[in-house]
């Protein structure tokens, strides 16, 4: 199996499309020795890169899709219109993602991290990303956290996430550096973290997000 086959039977085992993170932490499943190189995630983008246009494209920042994959699986059930561009299909999902942020404020008020609680700069994180959450997935409250931005990014990029007991872990990626001008600590417990709620998506976070 080539790389283009592995990234492509990844996209497949997620409903033909995915983020950065999925495809790094799933592809050794189809082709086992892509970490024998040190720049292996740089070659990965070389040739997902290479095949867009033709093998797969590029939906979102981030978000990799195979070439013929349907946008439209991107809305919410009542806004399906088989008619609408991709700019338009942005502007919806948008629209969805504000409607979740503003139900996620309404129940959790402030970042269990940072303790900020100004709701003009507060962010919704989805714990599993839109793209691949079902139209359930998509608006239940129990699929996100609400944080500032930075932690937000964080959050979002796999460079951070929490145990099921609430304490942090950090990305080894992640210098120390960083981690102190943050400040955030590994193995800290947010106790305001509400994760009761929310394990399942917590775990899909830490098996496929997750930037270990």
């Amino acid at each position: 199996m080539t790389k283009v086959e592995a990234i492509q039977e990844v996209l497949k085992d997620n409903g033909g499309v995915a983020v950065w993170n999925i495809l790094y932490n799933q592809l050794e499943k189809h082709y086992p020795k892509i970490k024998s190189s040190k720049e292996w995630k740089a070659g990965v983008r070389g040739v997902l890169y290479r095949e867009l246009g033709k093998k797969f494209k590029m939906i979102d920042v981030g978000l990799i899709a195979l070439i013929d994959y349907d946008e439209t699986k991107l809305l919410l059930d009542d806004d399906i219109d088989r008619g609408d561009t991709s700019k338009i299909i942005q502007s919806k999902i948008r629209i969805g993602q504000e409607k979740f942020r503003l139900m996620l404020i309404k129940q959790l008020r402030k970042c269990p991290i940072t303790g900020i609680d100004e709701k003009r700069i507060l962010n919704a994180s989805h714990i599993k990303p839109w793209a691949l959450s079902t139209n359930f997935e998509r608006l239940d409250i129990n699929n996100g956290f609400i944080f500032s931005p930075t932690i937000d990014k964080l959050f979002d990029t796999g460079l951070i996430t929490f145990e099921n007991n609430k304490e942090l872990i950090i990305s080894s990626s992640l210098s120390e550096k960083n981690i102190n001008y943050i400040g955030i600590e590994k193995g800290k417990k947010y106790l305001k973290l509400p994760t009761e709620d929310r394990l399942k998506y917590l775990d899909y976070h830490r098996q496929n997000i997750f930037i270990e």
